[in-house]
Order: structure tokens, then C-alpha cells, then sequence
């Protein structure tokens, strides 16, 4: 058990704090009294002299010695200023990696690439939607109009009713027109002046060939028909007809095909129809030619190489009708093309054109006759 009667050692601090705190007493003295010393007087001018009297006796008094002054405490040393940082260096500048440019400008294409395929596919999304939208709008618009049909079809029964009448009248003229066309007497018969045994109409598959200026084209009057068909059939679906239809297809080797088309009922039945339940006819067509120089001597049909002889090659004899379209200044090329025909077996049609007409056909028209 440690012994309370002895006393604990003074720190270092309060040993060396001792002999200052002394000093600042001292030192607070000293300024204490010099603030309260009286000042000193100014010396008074000396007398004037004055009649000689006796001096009194002279008072000595004795000299009090001035105080001892405190030392002054020591001042301060003023702190040392912080030494001036030296600047620091320029930075080297960065070398420029022109690989790294040439990649960033490589991503940069890639990227604007990317951005324009997206935009472009983002306008395709948006035109879609505008036609599906208009799609389901059209959709909308036909149901309504066909529910309001159904429910209520007096107007279309009136209509019906009227078109009815009208047709019933329609009928009953032409009886009557068939009618008067039966008592009208027919005419006699007159004989033909020129007759020809040879020649008959054709009854079988007809293929076209042109004689011009000594040569000879092939006219695929077939294939053009059938572009005629397609054609007209598109048109017509298309709707915007009406009445009479007008187009040209082809071409086909050397020539195209104008054609012209109408509705089978007259006009003013036609007109109370609906335009597609309207059927249409052929009224006519021409030919119309590619260039100038179009076809092939004489020679040239020898070679079986050749646009005639590939043509000719493909009929039959006793079947096929080979019908040659001929002008003023191809009589020569066409008699020596129908004795090669004739010799072979085929039936041969002429058919001669004034110079400047164009090769024509229609429904009313007549039959080549082959010999």
C-alpha cells in the first residue's frame, strides 16, 4: 500500500515555469510605477538681481536615488516567412496517337452508319404503321357501310326493282326490232365474179408474218393476244374504267399491240350496273412496228437459224394457216415465200396493205382465206 505522506515530484513545466512567472511580476511593477512617476517641471528663469541682502542659511536636501528599472523581457524573434515554392514544370506535351484517331474515326462512321439504318428503319416502321392504320380504317369504314346494308336493304331493292323495269322494256324493244328485221324479205343471192376453187377460210391455228420492202418479219400476234388479256384484266381490277378501256403492250420480237376495249351492254344498261359485275369485248387492235429495218431477206430464211425459219419450223402442214401481210414492195418476197410454203404442204393467206397502213384487226373483221 503506497504511503500517503510523501509527496508526488513536481513536473518539469512547473520547475521551469516558476523563475518566469517572477520575471513577469517584476516586470508588471516596474510599468505600474513609471505610469504613476510625476512628470518633471521646466527649470523657472533666472531671478533678477535685486538690492544684496543677506542670504538666509542654506538647506541641504539629500538625494533620493531613482528606482532600479525592471528588465525589459526579451522580444520575440519574428517568425522565418515560408520558403517560395519553386514553380513547378510544364507538362511534356501528349503525343498524338494517330492510330487511336484513326479508330475513333472508324467507330464514328460505324456509329453514324448504325444511326442511319436505325432512322431508316424507324421511317419504315412508321409508313407500316400509317398503312396498317388506314388498312383497319377502310376495314371499319366497309363493315359499317355493310351492316347498314343489311339492316336496312329497301334502298337497294328499289334500285334493283327500277333496273328490273328498265330491262323489261329494254327486252321488249328488242322484239320488236327482231321482229321487223324478220318480215324484211332476204336479199338474192349474186354470184361472186371472181372465184377461186383454191382458196378457203381458215379453220385452224393462223400465224402472222410481215413482207416489206423484200423482208420478211414474224408477227407473235398469239403471244400479243395474251398480253392483251393480262393486261386488260389488271386494268380493269384496278378500276377507273369507265366505259371504254385503251392500252398498248408488247413489244414482242419487232412489234407491239395497240387495243381498245368496251363494255358488252349498251351504255345505258351498263351505266345502272355495277362496274365490276360489267363485262368487257375486244373492239380492236393495231400493230404497231419497233424500227425500220426490221426482218430478213431471202437469203437469210434459208438458215434454219434464223427468226423465219425458227417460226415456220414450229407449225404443222396440214393443220396450220401461215397468213403474210403484204406491201407494195414485198409482192417479190412473198411469191417466193409461198412456192417454198406450198411445196412443204402449208395453206398460205395474203393479205395485201397500201403503203403506210398499219397491220389491224378487230372482232367484225373478216377471215383470212388460204390456199
Amino acid at each position: 500500500m503506497p504511503n500517503p505522506s510523501k509527496t508526488a515530484p513536481e513536473s518539469y513545466a512547473r520547475i521551469v515555469g516558476r523563475p518566469a512567472l517572477v520575471l513577469a511580476l517584476l516586470a508588471a511593477a516596474w510599468a505600474w510605477q513609471a505610469r504613476r512617476r510625476p512628470e518633471p517641471e521646466p527649470p523657472a528663469p533666472p531671478p533678477s538681481p535685486a538690492p544684496a541682502t543677506p542670504a538666509p542659511p542654506k538647506v541641504v536636501a539629500a538625494e533620493v536615488p531613482p528606482p532600479v528599472p525592471a528588465p525589459k523581457p526579451r522580444p520575440k524573434p519574428a517568425p522565418r516567412p515560408a520558403p517560395t515554392p519553386a514553380p513547378a514544370p510544364a507538362p511534356a506535351p501528349i503525343p498524338l496517337d494517330r492510330e487511336a484517331l484513326a479508330r475513333a474515326e472508324v467507330s464514328l462512321d460505324q456509329a453514324s452508319r448504325d444511326r442511319a439504318r436505325a432512322e431508316a428503319r424507324l421511317a419504315e416502321a412508321e409508313h407500316a404503321l400509317e398503312a396498317a392504320s388506314l388498312r383497319v380504317a377502310k376495314d371499319l369504314a366497309e363493315s359499317r357501310t355493310l351492316s347498314g346494308r343489311v339492316r336496312d336493304p329497301s334502298a337497294r331493292l328499289a334500285a334493283a326493282s327500277t333496273k328490273g323495269g328498265f330491262l323489261k322494256g329494254e327486252r321488249d324493244r328488242l322484239k320488236k326490232e327482231l321482229l321487223a328485221i324478220e318480215r324484211v324479205p332476204a336479199p338474192k343471192a349474186r354470184a361472186l365474179m371472181a372465184k377461186n376453187a383454191v382458196a378457203k377460210p381458215t379453220d385452224g391455228a393462223e400465224y402472222h408474218f410481215e413482207v416489206r420492202r423484200n423482208r420478211v418479219s414474224f408477227l407473235d400476234l398469239d403471244r400479243l393476244v395474251e398480253m392483251v388479256k393480262t393486261d386488260a384484266r389488271l386494268r380493269l381490277r384496278a378500276g377507273g374504267n369507265r366505259g371504254r378501256l385503251s392500252a398498248t403492250v408488247g413489244p414482242v420480237g419487232s412489234f407491239s399491240l395497240h387495243y381498245e376495249m368496251g363494255r358488252a351492254l349498251p351504255e345505258a344498261l351498263a351505266q345502272m350496273m355495277d362496274p365490276r359485275d360489267a363485262s368487257y369485248n375486244l373492239l380492236g387492235w393495231e400493230v404497231i412496228p419497233e424500227g425500220n429495218n426490221r426482218g430478213v431477206p431471202y437469203e437469210s430464211t434459208l438458215s434454219s437459224s434464223s427468226e423465219y425459219a425458227r417460226a415456220v419450223n414450229r407449225l404443222s402442214p396440214g393443220r396450220d394457216t401461215i397468213t403474210m401481210w403484204i406491201y407494195p414492195d414485198g409482192f417479190a418476197l412473198y411469191r417466193q415465200l409461198r412456192d417454198d410454203l406450198h411445196a412443204r404442204g402449208f395453206l398460205v393467206a395474203a393479205r395485201p396493205l397500201p403503203e403506210g397502213t398499219s397491220i389491224r384487226g378487230s372482232p367484225v373483221g373478216s377471215l383470212s382465206a388460204g390456199q
